[in-house]
């Protein structure tokens, strides 16, 4: 077959028809190809997650302190304050063990404002301005 012969297969209105259902199916081809990488690399990825967390989610056996674990308090500002002191030192000792010890714990502030929230605020009321 010459070159000639191979291009009177797509001449006209036929041929036109012919040569898209050929770049539609390649593109089609090419997405499912991807499509069909990236269910794959999930899989691996939920493999390669389960082989980190398999050592480290066996449970020790929780064994009792022999002593009662000091916890330093900081001077809590109000009863209510003690109370939350407690529970969150009985939660960090019950996952550590007695080798974590509550020092002092104080609320975190957050930011008054940054850039990024005023951006997206100003972005968001365009054109309700009158």
């Amino acid at each position: 077959m010459t070159e000639s012969a191979i291009s009177a297969h797509f001449t006209g209105v036929g041929g036109g028809l012919v040569m898209s259902m050929i770049a539609f199916s390649i593109v089609f081809i090419v997405i499912m190809g991807l499509m069909f990488t990236m269910m794959a690399m999930k899989h691996v990825c939920k493999a390669i997650d389960g082989c980190k967390k398999a050592p480290a989610s066996a449970p020790a056996a929780p064994s009792a302190p022999s002593t009662p674990v000091a916890k330093a308090v900081a001077a809590p500002a109000s009863e209510d304050d003690g109370e939350l002191m407690a529970v969150i030192s009985a939660a960090i000792a019950a996952m550590c063990g007695s080798a974590a010890r509550v020092v002092s714990f104080a609320p975190v502030k957050a930011p008054a404002g940054s850039s990024w929230k005023f951006i997206g605020r100003v972005q968001n009321a365009e054109g309700f301005q009158d």
